[in-house]
């Protein structure tokens, strides 16, 4: 499980707000992806700022990875590929970077398109970061509807329910930097 701080004026709020990570984090099934959670809930403000530092995860879906070239000919002066998909789970991110010109069935394609087994298909932290940021959704309280985000190497959300100040905003970026500099 990912290192929680809260920093929360109300002891009795902190231990809420640190129960509330815990169970989206079990939720979602993050905690083991993230080395560290950090939340700064400025009640009287109101502004809240929740920062995660994720493990390096990314993993890039590769062509070989869901399909295999059957066939290769070439027509007209163009080379035609038969692919047959063993995993469909991306096919349609494979769909959008190539030319189909036939799919005579569900597993498989006919392209005129340059295939390379090693081509990028689809990039998995995609996901991850929509993941992380239905968790900090969860987190926050109920009516904090003005929110800024801060992703790179660390994830950082702030949030408020009246337009954020630019000292709050530098917070934010403060703690994400924090973040991104852990050892």
């Amino acid at each position: 499980m990912a290192d929680i701080y809260v920093d929360c004026e109300d002891k009795y709020a902190k231990e809420i707000y640190t129960k509330v990570i815990q169970t989206a984090l079990e939720d979602l099934i993050l905690g083991k992806s993230l080395i560290r959670v950090e939340f700064i809930a400025r009640e009287k403000e109101p502004y809240f700022i929740l920062g995660v530092l994720p493990k390096p995860t990314r993993k890039i879906i590769k062509l070989r990875d869901m399909a295999e070239i059957v066939e290769e000919k070439k027509v007209d002066g163009k080379r035609i590929y038969k692919l047959k998909i063993t995993d469909e789970t991306y096919l349609p991110y494979l769909l959008k970077k190539i030319h189909v010109i036939e799919q005579p069935s569900r597993f498989e394609i006919i392209t005129d398109s340059d295939i390379d087994l090693d081509m990028d298909v689809y990039d998995t932290s995609k996901d991850f970061i929509d993941r992380v940021l239905d968790f900090m959704y969860r987190v926050f309280p109920e009516g904090m509807r003005i929110k800024k985000s801060f992703i790179d190497k660390a994830i950082v959300l702030i949030a408020s329910e009246r337009p954020l100040k630019p000292e709050e905003i530098e917070k934010a970026e403060k703690l994400k930097e924090k973040l991104e500099n852990l050892k």
